[in-house]
């Protein structure tokens, strides 16, 4: 993910090829004309990228029996949507999937496989878009071709190996997609709440009282946020809002911990047995004691470490960076 000149995520556009199957090529040809001009919104928005990563190249992407992704392009040039064809003919575009990514991303992907979008299954191949989603904060585009994909939001399930392969867990993740020009103004809105008025981490840090109410910091986080990558403030702040608001929830509820919304997890068993690994989970806390941080949520390849209360009801950020040894 790259940002602009103002510390911003800008992010990745992601062609989900598994809604671009339809009937005829003239409804193809309207589709992609709606999703030009939706990912143009995007794009002067300042929230999507000038790109389009693929799992496939646009002549390998089948459309309509006699018609490729390839074929629907040149369709839309001769009905007479020039603006939208040059749009789609400049923007740059990355395939296979992989190609180009950060090694922590691809080392992610490669332990991870979808294992279905609500009520619908998906094959690894044509969830491994969506997928690429859910890890690296992209937005999904498309067609509007089932009911599924005529959402501007859409939960990702999956199941991932653990980094030290002794464990696997189901997970879920909400993605951004956009199939109809409109979705891109509910896409900025989300992009915008979450980035909570936020342009920068020493300003997230400054005011992390007022925009995370519910959550303790410890102090070792203001230097942490300071080695992180500009372009993950979004993705940061999107998951530190879902925890903050799981964190309310709880305040109320008959529960030993909160019910998360986003996937949190205690380390592994190999984690937690090995003295020098379980020590690198250890951070000052607001209480002025060195605690152990063991429970951790995901911002695409990175982490964040908690850890909470269940007399107090208080949940306490430890650690937001790169993943920690194992």
């Amino acid at each position: 993910m790259q940002s602009d000149c103002w510390g911003h995520a800008v992010r990745e556009l992601v062609l989900n090829h598994a809604s671009v199957a339809t009937s005829d090529l003239d409804t193809a040809t309207r589709w992609l004309k709606q999703l030009a001009i939706g990912m143009a919104s995007l794009n002067r928005l300042g929230i999507g990228r000038s790109e389009l990563r693929m799992g496939r190249h646009l002549h390998e992407i089948e459309c309509t029996d006699r018609a490729t992704m390839y074929d629907v392009m040149f369709s839309l040039k001769k009905s007479g949507a020039r603006d939208e064809y040059q749009y789609l003919s400049r923007l740059s575009s990355k395939a296979p999937l992989l190609e180009s990514v950060n090694k922590d991303v691809e080392d992610k992907f490669t332990r991870c496989e979808v294992t279905g979008l609500d009520a619908r299954g998906l094959s690894p191949e044509d969830g491994a878009p969506l997928l690429y989603c859910a890890i690296a904060d992209g937005i999904a585009v498309g067609f509007p071709s089932e009911p599924v994909w005529v959402q501007d939001q859409i939960d990702v399930y999956f199941a991932e190996l653990s980094p030290d392969g002794d464990e696997l867990g189901e997970a879920a993740e909400s993605i951004d997609n956009l199939t109809r020009p409109e979705h891109a103004d509910a896409i900025s809105e989300r992009h915008r709440a979450n980035m909570r008025d936020t342009s920068n981490f020493g300003e997230l840090w400054a005011r992390r009282s007022e925009i995370f109410p519910n959550l303790l910091f410890g102090p070792d986080v203001e230097s942490q946020l300071e080695r992180i990558n500009p372009s993950t403030l979004s993705a940061i702040t999107k998951k530190l809002s879902m925890i903050d608001g799981d964190t309310a929830k709880w305040r109320t509820a008959d529960t030993t911990m909160p019910e998360w919304s986003c996937r949190v997890r205690r380390e592994s068993n190999s984690v937690r047995n090995n003295p020098s690994l379980i020590e690198a989970r250890r951070f000052r806390s607001s209480n002025g004691n060195a605690e152990i941080f063991e429970w951790h949520a995901d911002f695409g390849y990175d982490r964040i470490h908690l850890r909470f209360d269940a007399q107090t009801k208080e949940v306490e950020i430890g650690y937001i960076g790169q993943h920690l040894p194992l």
